[in-house]
């Protein structure tokens, strides 16, 4: 991530606004991943940052959301249809809403295949799995830059079913309950137990589930799959040119935190390097300095 461009984004000199996550005593992640093996992008993960003591108050806006809305099951990616578009539309708007509003904070995270460092075989794939989401949680939410304080911060994980065994579950999770131990953490005095790095049930997180909705939609895009025709047809299907539809009304979301973003690379940061830390929405295309093998 690196700071090439400037934003309207809030910086050291200006106000924060309302719901700002500034010093807190503790913070909460969701994450979840997508697409592990695109056609041209593949490892998309994502997840969002909030304060403990503000999840519940947004958490439950989101959720009255949707019901006001007419959702009754898990909002999925995979479930754009053209009858739920408009939901889907306004759902995207209401948590970009609280994206707006500084108290929650998303970041998205994904590589080139074209990233001849990363060229792995079955194994080495499956390997790397973890070894990327580790990446993803340690750098991704900017953890170096967290406000110091005295007594540093608690930190909480919570991340969607994982589709592995018990035993590497369990080494990942010991993985980042011991981040505080790394070099570029230690002086943030961060607190994670491992009893805090837990796997949920996305269907009880509305949060969760808009970041599942974000995530999909740029590994639908970057993927060209909004160009995919049914087999024999010359027209694109209803069900792709909704998602495509979506996919738009993401990107201009997130447009207005990031005027010029482009999907395909790493966002400025700004102000640099603290924007890694404190902006509200924040893409990252991995580029690892030494191999992964």
């Amino acid at each position: 991530m690196q700071s090439t461009e400037n934003s309207h984004l809030i910086g050291s000199d200006q106000k924060p606004p309302d719901g700002w996550i500034g010093v807190e005593k503790e913070y909460w992640i969701f994450a979840d991943e997508s697409v592990q093996d695109g056609s041209y992008f593949s490892n998309f993960f994502g997840g969002c940052i909030i304060a403990a003591r503000q999840h519940a108050e947004v958490e439950n806006r989101l959720r009255i959301r949707k019901a006001e809305i007419g959702f009754l099951k898990e909002l999925k990616w995979q479930r754009v249809s053209e009858p739920w578009l408009n939901g889907y539309q306004q759902m995207i708007s209401s948590f970009f809403d609280e994206l707006r509003g500084g108290g929650v904070r998303m970041r998205l995270m994904f590589r080139d295949n074209r990233d001849s460092e990363l060229q792995l075989s079955r194994k080495q794939r499956d390997e790397s799995y973890f070894k990327l989401y580790y990446q993803f949680a340690k750098h991704a939410f900017g953890l170096a830059h967290i406000p110091t304080q005295q007594d540093g911060p608690r930190l909480r994980l919570f991340f969607d079913q994982f589709p592995h065994t018990h035993e590497r579950v369990a080494q990942f999770k010991a993985y980042i309950a011991a981040l505080p131990l790394n070099k570029d953490l230690r002086e943030k005095n961060l607190k994670i137990d491992l009893s805090h790095v837990t796997e949920v049930d996305s269907k009880e997180h509305v949060l969760m589930q808009c970041v599942d909705i974000v995530l999909g939609a740029m590994a639908f895009r970057l993927n060209n799959l909004h160009l995919e025709k049914p087999k024999g047809q010359k027209q694109r299907g209803k069900r792709t040119l909704a998602k495509d539809k979506l996919y738009r009304h993401i990107l201009t979301e997130i447009r207005t935190l990031k005027p010029h973003f482009n999907p395909k690379i790493s966002t400025a940061c700004e102000p640099f390097p603290e924007g890694n830390w404190s902006m509200s929405y924040r893409h990252w295309l991995f580029k690892p300095k030494s191999s992964l093998k």
